[in-house]
C-alpha cells in the first residue's frame, strides 16, 4: 500500500467531516438552549455527530497510517534493499515541519550497479542547518527494492 494514497483518503476523509459539522450546527442553532441526553436529541443532530466522529476517527487512522506504512517501507528497503548511488534531480518543500526542521521531497535519478537508472521520489526531515547538502546534482547513497523501486536513503545525515 502506499503511504501517499492513505495521506489523500486521511485528507478526503479531514473535508468530508466538515459536511457533517456544518449539519450538526445548523441543526443546533434550531434547538433551544439547554442539555439533552442522547435519547432526547433531534435524529439530525445524532446523526451529524455520529459523521463528525467517524470521518474525523478515519481521517486519523489514515493519516497516522500512512505514517506507520511509509516508515516500514523505509525499514524494509534499508535491511532487504540493493545499495545504489542516486542523484537528486529536484527538492522541493512538503509544506510540513518536525521542531521547525522541514520536511523535503527529494526526486532522485537511481543508478544501481547493474541495469537502468530510474526516477523515485523520498520524503526527508531535513535540519536547517542541513538543507543546503541536498542541493540538485548532489550525490547520495540509497538502497533500492528491484521489485518495487521504493527507494530509501542511507544515512541519517543530509
Amino acid at each position: 500500500m502506499d503511504p501517499r494514497t492513505l495521506r489523500r483518503a486521511g485528507w478526503l476523509a479531514f473535508t468530508m467531516m466538515w459536511i457533517p459539522f456544518g449539519l450538526l450546527m445548523v441543526a443546533m442553532m434550531k434547538l433551544p438552549s439547554g442539555s439533552y441526553a442522547w435519547a432526547e436529541l433531534p435524529e439530525a443532530v445524532r446523526a451529524s455527530i455520529l459523521g463528525v466522529a467517524g470521518f474525523g476517527a478515519m481521517a486519523m487512522l489514515l493519516l497516522f497510517g500512512s505514517l506507520v506504512v511509509g516508515w516500514r517501507q523505509s525499514r524494509y528497503v534499508l535491511a532487504h534493499g540493493l545499495p545504489a548511488t542516486a542523484i537528486i534531480r529536484s527538492v522541493s518543500d512538503t509544506g510540513a515541519t518536525v521542531n521547525e526542521n522541514p520536511v523535503v521531497r527529494l526526486t532522485l535519478e537511481v543508478q544501481p550497479p547493474s541495469g537502468r537508472s530510474f526516477e523515485a521520489s523520498v520524503e526527508k526531515l531535513v535540519s536547517r542547518l542541513q538543507v543546503h547538502q541536498l542541493a540538485p546534482g548532489a550525490q547520495v547513497a540509497v538502497k533500492y527494492d528491484p521489485g518495487t523501486q521504493r527507494v530509501a536513503l542511507v544515512s541519517n545525515e543530509a
